[in-house]
């Protein structure tokens, strides 16, 4: 009689299930890339600036040999490798204006809105060990190319490969635009699992990466990380700075104003009170004159000026 696995004993239930676990595991590690031992993974980090961060992610996005960062592995002597997969029109913020003046909507741009959406994407270290520059560039342009056709073409702003650090990745930079509005909320809030899900679909099995846990708590602090979270932090602090400079401005014309305002209830010095009696003196006496003038009929006498028939 055939039982189920639900009627064997329970020591047989859970052999039959490690077995199962057992051949799942295989069927995953036989998809992906092993290199000594290690699953080697697909890597798509996303984060989300506001438009003070545009021009320091531009600074180090697009730098040359005269580029000086907080980076430690950026190696200058070979910065000149770097190179495009998708070159910028121009200068960042100009791109972001141009795309911006297409929509067709009144609506205003929140001040704390994402204006650029940076992506960190490559691989573990290992995948290009061996790897031709051909047949790296090629797996950065099926990256980009994914990010086009999701994005639009023509709101990507760079993507670049960095080849100055310990292992090649690309920044690619593009502008949440979805539905004639920026909006990065709809594009990125809660969708960054959803999207490595995609990438890998689409990108990673082709060259048999692993696409990792979903929903991993485990914190990938890489260096193209690391980068991303200085230019946030000295934006940070610039706005501070700013902050500061304002409050002690304000400061400074708060107690200047109340130093005029005390000034009025002080004594006023000596010289300058006998100026203003004098000044009061001869008023009174200019009214006088004209009273008298009144008088006597006859015509004002101007100043230095004598009477005729005097």
């Amino acid at each position: 009689m055939h039982r189920t696995n639900t009627e064997a004993p329970q020591g047989e239930r859970n052999f039959l299930r490690k077995c199962s676990e057992l051949h799942f595991r295989r069927k995953l590690v036989k998809k992906s890339t092993i290199f000594g031992g290690k699953i080697i993974y697909i890597i798509c980090n996303l984060k989300k600036f506001h438009k003070n961060d545009v021009a320091d992610i531009e600074k180090e996005n697009e730098r040359d040999e005269t580029y000086v960062g907080d980076n430690p592995n950026i190696d200058r002597e070979r910065t000149n490798l770097n190179y495009h997969v998708v070159k910028p029109e121009t200068n960042y913020w100009d791109k972001i204006n141009k795309e911006l003046a297409t929509l067709q909507t009144n609506r205003k741009i929140r001040k704390d809105a994402v204006y650029i959406c940076s992506c960190v994407l490559g691989a573990s270290p290992e995948f290009f060990a061996g790897k031709t520059l051909s047949e790296q560039r090629q797996f950065f342009t099926d990256y980009a190319k994914f990010f086009a056709d999701k994005y639009g073409e023509e709101n990507i702003v760079s993507a670049v490969v960095h080849m100055d650090e310990t292992t090649p990745h690309m920044h690619l930079n593009f502008i949440p635009i979805t539905e004639g509005r920026l909006c990065a909320k709809e594009l990125c809030n809660r969708k960054l699992s959803q999207l490595q899900t995609e990438v890998w679909k689409q990108v990673g099995e082709k060259y048999g990466l692993d696409r990792g846990k979903p929903n991993s708590q485990a914190v990938h602090l890489d260096t193209a990380e690391y980068k991303a979270n200085k230019i946030v932090e000295a934006a940070k602090q610039r706005g501070a700075e700013i902050d500061e400079q304002t409050e002690r401005k304000q400061a400074e014309l708060t107690e200047l104003t109340q130093a005029v305002e005390q000034a009025t209830d002080k004594p006023i010095p000596k010289k300058k009170k006998d100026v203003e009696k004098e000044i009061t003196a001869l008023r009174a006496k200019t009214v006088m004159q004209e009273q008298e003038i009144k008088i006597r009929g006859a015509r004002p006498v101007r100043p230095f000026q004598t009477a005729a028939g005097s």
